[in-house]
């Protein structure tokens, strides 16, 4: 399987989304020589992705560079910077050795976000499941997805492979 683009994990323009005034201060989207000051902008690259995806229900990023220039997150137009793919694909990396995000399988240019990591989204699941009456009854993953059941849930329109590997977190505690 590999990441893709799906409804769940679109961004929506209509929310709007309070950016730190940081994202205004051109070095931020450059690379620092100062090693402390580097690792104090991937923190802050780091908190504003994960606001930014759990705001927007954002699953799935891309490090491409049209991507990049297309996407809010990582382009201020106002200042005329947009984070290159080099650094986009550091702060991911450092994320993902912090358990925030994960490769996806494949191209080496997406990731999945964890703003709620797969084991959340399970425990979230459970909870729903158990409170709904669902706990022994055998649902698809369209119907978990896109359901009227989970219509106003957190989990409703979950990218497809972010709600498999929340399944298989409640496989292995012997749940689903």
């Amino acid at each position: 399987r590999t990441c893709r683009d799906t409804p769940g994990n679109r961004e929506m323009a209509s929310e709007s989304f309070a950016f730190p005034d940081v994202f205004s201060f051109p070095p931020f989207f450059s690379k620092q020589p100062n090693t402390e000051t580097n690792a104090k902008r991937i923190q802050l690259w780091r908190d504003l992705i994960l606001s930014y995806c759990r705001h927007h229900r954002v699953f799935v990023l891309s490090t491409d560079l049209q991507a990049l220039q297309q996407s809010p997150l990582f382009s201020n137009p106002s200042i005329g910077r947009t984070l290159r793919p080099e650094d986009a694909g550091e702060i991911l990396q450092q994320m993902a050795g912090a358990g925030y995000a994960e490769w996806c399988p494949g191209d080496g240019k997406s990731c999945f976000v964890w703003w709620r990591k797969p084991s959340e989204w399970g425990d979230l699941l459970w909870r729903w499941a158990v409170e709904k009456g669902f706990a022994d009854t055998v649902l698809t993953v369209f119907e978990i997805r896109e359901g009227e059941a989970t219509e106003k849930t957190e989990f409703a329109g979950m990218d497809e492979e972010v709600l498999l590997k929340s399944l298989r977190c409640l496989e292995k505690e012997g749940k689903a």
